[in-house]
């Protein structure tokens, strides 16, 4: 009886030394107008929730003003969660009333035109720095005394440097494991994602991180454009299926170049400029699903999918929706 008794314990701690996860997506665009086939993602998954980017604080250094754009409408039927991107250069340029005040008018003027019903929860994305840590932390602090709710992105160098970079004064921060390395780099296969270098920061530091967590993984694509060896653009939603052999010829891992100048979607293509596919690999996120699985102290854990507006995701649904079903 006392060895069944301690194997039922054993059971017990193990099962609770694993959280469970529920999914969401972020939609990242100006237009919430939904395909089909992104309506069938949210149908077939059961999800019921979208984080919505409803406007940016971006610096306009030539005016030395902000600038805000903004979303254009809201989604009927399901549930919204409201975030706001802030570039790091505002806390450089503005004091924090100005930024408040900014915040709290637009706010309002999204629940008036119905794209959102409340701030009851509210999302902020910025990449804070030791130098403007202190101006954005005050403005967590003022935005949370009239919202309950309120979350942080944080990205993987404020797990690992917590204790330098400081801990977002929220309910809960949003962990970004994804544009894991710069882009320009012609030495790195992906700057998106990449299981082992998101482990130098977060093996051994997440599961001690003093925050409740989400976390957000990749679901989209790029082709990074490269001019005479140096970045010209970003091609979100490139896609290799979409080339033209005429114009472009497969070169090493993971490389395309030109044959010639042409167009690509929007893009001008100089000849032999080069670009790079990169894209998250299903079997890196099963693994970071496995690790997270094991590794984060909590009894509940969202993974948020950025983004429900890329292609990418629609494309490779199948892969996305193993893990949901593995993992849900």
């Amino acid at each position: 009886m006392r060895i069944i008794l301690i194997f039922c314990v054993l059971i017990i701690s193990s099962c609770q030394s694993e959280t469970s996860f529920e999914f969401s997506t972020y939609w990242w665009k100006s237009s919430t107008k939904l395909n089909t086939q992104q309506k069938e993602f949210l149908n077939t998954n059961n999800i019921n929730k979208i984080y919505l980017r409803i406007f940016d604080l971006k610096f306009d250094e030539k005016n030395s003003s902000i600038l805000i754009p903004k979303v254009y409408s809201g989604f009927n039927d399901i549930n919204t969660i409201p975030v706001i991107y802030i570039e790091n250069k505002i806390f450089s340029n503005f004091n924090i009333d100005t930024i408040y005040n900014l915040i709290q008018q637009n706010i309002k003027s999204a629940i008036d035109k119905k794209i959102i019903n409340s701030t009851n929860n509210l999302q902020i994305d910025c990449d804070w720095t030791l130098t403007t840590k202190e101006p954005y932390f005050q403005l967590l602090k003022a935005l949370s005394k009239g919202i309950k709710g309120l979350s942080a992105t944080i990205r993987l160098h404020q797990i690992k440097y917590a204790q330098a970079t400081g801990i977002p004064p929220v309910e809960k921060g949003i962990v970004m494991i994804y544009n894991l390395e710069s882009p320009a780099d012609v030495n790195i296969k992906n700057s998106i994602f990449s299981y082992d270098k998101a482990m130098q920061y977060l093996d051994g530091y997440l599961d001690k991180y003093p925050l409740k967590i989400a976390i957000a993984l990749p679901a989209f694509s790029w082709g990074v454009h490269y001019h005479h060896g140096k970045i010209k653009s970003l091609m979100s939603d490139f896609n290799p299926e979409k080339i033209d052999n005429m114009n472009m010829s497969k070169n090493k891992d993971g490389y395309y170049k030109s044959k010639k100048a042409h167009f690509y979607n929007t893009h001008r293509i100089s000849n032999r400029d080069e670009i790079r596919y990169e894209y998250p690999k299903i079997e890196e996120l099963n693994k970071m699903m496995t690790f997270l699985l094991h590794n984060i102290k909590q009894d509940s854990t969202e993974i948020i999918f950025f983004s429900l507006n890329s292609n990418f995701l629609t494309n490779n649904k199948i892969n996305y929706e193993k893990i949901i079903s593995t993992y849900k």
